[in-house]
């Protein structure tokens, strides 16, 4: 993989069909515990998401997506990389872009959640200035950690 042309877009609203679709299938690439229907239905639920795609050569290799969660809340709610771009700055320009539209768009905080298992992305949250505001148990027994940035 030594030629790498990315390319970054953003999707305001409920992605068309062929790319929900590509987005379906990544999800399930990324993620071992995937559920592609609760993903969509997640999608679907949130007329107002924002979604920052990264494309190689055409090929969707990551992405970012958010959705309002209160009147200036924004909520950073999934995204990842596939294996061969990662550590290549990708995942920052992911969350560079959908915090510049966050700013934008006026929303004054920025929250998101991630798990211990998540290393990468704790780590990256923590480098971008988000604060660690809560840790909890869900109903599946997952462990959640909760970041918060405000955005000025």
């Amino acid at each position: 993989m030594e030629s790498v042309n990315i390319t970054y877009e953003n999707i305001i609203g409920i992605p068309g069909a062929d790319l929900l679709r590509e987005l379906s299938k990544l999800y399930i690439q990324l993620f071992d515990d995937a559920d592609s229907d609760f993903f969509i239905k997640r999608i679907r639920a949130h007329e107002d998401i924002f979604t920052v795609i990264a494309r190689n050569e055409g090929q969707l290799i990551g992405f970012k997506m958010g959705y309002p969660i209160l009147d200036n809340t924004f909520y950073s709610w999934i995204g990842g990389v596939i294996m061969p771009f990662r550590n290549k700055g990708i995942a920052n320009r992911l969350a560079q872009i959908q915090e510049d539209w966050v700013k934008e768009n006026k929303f004054a905080v920025l929250k998101t959640k991630s798990m211990n298992r998540f290393k990468p992305m704790m780590m990256l949250n923590l480098k971008r200035g988000f604060d660690i505001t809560k840790v909890y148990t869900n109903e599946k027994g997952q462990t959640k950690i909760v970041f918060k940035k405000s955005i000025t």
